[in-house]
């Protein structure tokens, strides 16, 4: 299990962040849409971005590479959790400190 943390959305609420899952780089796009957050998977192959999550809602503790088919791209659980067991609601000023994305290895 891998902890990855997240950006901080309240100064730049459109952020790529590149995290390094099972030895290959991602490119994740975390945009803040009013009262939730979106986010955007790829890899970047041959100057392409190749999408594997795009624009998707986060939500807590549901897998956001359940729909990723290709496992020779992507293998394993992600997902949104609290840090804390009385976490509060998601807002684009604690979305950094009061989560966490964590990829399991399947």
């Amino acid at each position: 299990m891998n902890i990855l943390n997240l950006p901080n959305l309240s100064n730049k609420p459109d952020t790529r962040v590149s995290y390094n899952i099972n030895g290959r780089q991602y490119m994740f796009r975390f945009k803040w849409a009013g009262t939730y957050c979106l986010i955007d998977i790829y890899i970047i192959e041959n100057n392409v971005n190749n999408y594997l999550v795009k624009g998707r809602a986060l939500t807590t503790l549901s897998d956001i590479a359940e729909r990723i088919k290709d496992e020779s791209l992507f293998k394993g659980s992600l997902v949104l959790v609290p840090k804390y067991e009385t976490a509060p609601d998601i807002s684009q000023e604690n979305f950094h400190t009061d989560y966490n994305l964590l990829y399991m290895d399947e």
